[in-house]
């Protein structure tokens, strides 16, 4: 683990320069750093792996996009400089501030694409909003970082102290960890920094969007929870940057909005760093920072039921959609007698509740045909149907007949269709092989009461 005094032992060189440029840069005290340039930090491999990322999940053309995007992330990394983001830890290395913050855009600009919004807006307002919208995440994500330049104290070589609203350090600069104890401060000190760094123009583009722009500022203020959606993909972001665990004190209601396949931008990468440094367009693997999933093997499953894998082929989708379940959803499922228990689709129902709430129909098994996902309930079909007649001693009845029944109950959730598909994976990071499944998507409330609700599969994402 590196420690603060062997980090400091580093700042006479800068990262990734070559012989002959050390040998002609001055001399410096020890313990200091030269400033960099934003193409001197921006030139890494790593680093414009995730430009290119967040370039490929932008719906913004080429000129928004630089001035946007690029422009904020250049001030940001001058800001950070080669400053470790903690004394301990995973980013306490040179550079592990700026790190942080371009990976963490890069995996919030990935998962927003998983997302329509504003919540609950006809489809047509939501694609008329959509780069606004990207927007807000990115900002979400890429600003708050900027809170822990409020723990350094950055001395320069002429003994005067640097503050990051001053823009970037004029000369060679030192620095020491004073963690600043307010929660107070801190917000207003990022967000004060935050809007600073915001393009004028991007705000008033932004300003289009009312519910757009209130709910950035809800975020970069430091009422994070009470931003909802946009909170949870960058919480997710983070997650997914840090490889912490899973919060369990997030909770945010969902609401699964159907997203058409997307073709992905495959325009070149628009890092704005200097001349000489080439172009690169990245394709991730498993080892990689954001690794693409790969198609898993045809299960028997699938051989058996051709159907229930059908479903748009989109390899990129990470996260299932959240959002805010519609009042007339907020309901509770009730069991009651019912006298069209000849209806088959009542009695499947009826089997299915019961089934679900006294633990003989175990859910989220790798291959049942029961799962929870986003405050949902899906039912892998046509699976779910065959389980059903088997269980029931019913096989000889009607499959096609009971599934077009159960749908005219109407317990399952339509949007442009009635038909979700699913991607199972292997592991919890929710990378590498994968098995696509179609299905229903119910709300978990008519279903499970709220006391014996098994909570979602880890494993499984909506596409």
């Amino acid at each position: 683990m590196l420690n603060l005094k062997s980090f400091l032992r580093l700042g006479r060189s800068r990262p990734d320069a070559s012989p002959t440029v050390k040998a002609i840069e001055p001399s410096l005290p020890p313990g200091y750093f030269l400033p960099m340039t934003a193409s001197e930090l921006l030139a890494t491999t790593r680093r414009q792996q995730w430009l290119q990322s967040l370039w490929d999940y932008s719906p913004l053309p080429k000129d928004m996009y630089r001035q946007y995007y690029l422009t904020p992330l250049e001030h940001c990394v001058m800001l950070m400089q080669q400053f470790p983001l903690m004394e301990s830890g995973p980013y306490a290395r040179p550079g592990g501030m700026a790190d942080y913050m371009l990976e963490t855009v890069s995996y919030a600009a990935r998962l927003s694409k998983s997302y329509m919004l504003p919540v609950g807006a006809p489809p047509e307002e939501q694609a008329a909003q959509n780069a606004a919208w990207n927007a807000v995440v990115v900002y979400a994500a890429m600003l708050p970082s900027l809170e822990y330049l409020c723990h350094l104290h950055v001395e320069l070589e002429n003994g005067k102290r640097w503050f990051p609203l001053l823009d970037v350090p004029s000369e060679p600069y030192r620095f020491r960890f004073a963690p600043e104890q307010s929660p107070e401060r801190l917000q207003s000190f990022g967000a004060m920094l935050a809007w600073k760094i915001i393009p004028p123009e991007a705000i008033g583009w932004l300003s289009n969007w009312p519910e757009a722009i209130k709910t950035l500022s809800t975020y970069l203020t430091g009422f994070r929870t009470q931003s909802g959606v946009v909170n949870a993909i960058v919480s997710e972001a983070i997650r997914l940057t840090t490889g912490a665990p899973e919060s369990k004190t997030l909770v945010v209601p969902a609401e699964i909005v159907p997203v058409p396949a997307e073709s992905l931008q495959g325009d070149s990468l628009l890092s704005g760093l200097a001349d000489d440094v080439p172009e690169l367009v990245v394709s991730y693997s498993a080892e990689e920072i954001l690794p693409a999933a790969e198609p898993a093997p045809m299960s028997d499953a699938e051989l058996i039921f051709p159907d229930e894998q059908k479903g748009p082929d989109d390899t990129d989708a990470l996260l299932a959609m959240m959002g805010f379940a519609s009042a007339d959803e907020a309901e509770t499922g009730e069991i009651t007698p019912s006298a069209e228990l000849n209806d088959p689709g009542e009695a499947f129902w009826q089997w299915l509740v019961m089934g679900c709430r006294s633990g003989s129909l175990v859910p989220n098994k790798p291959d049942g045909r029961i799962h929870l996902v986003a405050g949902y309930v899906f039912l892998r079909a046509p699976g779910i149907f065959h389980q059903y007649l088997t269980e029931t001693n019913t096989a000889g009845e009607d499959k096609a007949r009971l599934q077009k029944a159960f749908e005219r109950l109407g317990h399952h959730r339509q949007d442009n269709g009635t038909m979700y598909t699913c991607q199972l994976y292997q592991n919890e990071q929710r990378e590498g092989r994968f098995q696509k499944l179609s299905g229903y998507l119910v709300l978990a409330s008519k279903v499970y009461d709220s006391d014996n609700n098994p909570g979602d599969n880890p494993l499984l994402i909506v596409i």
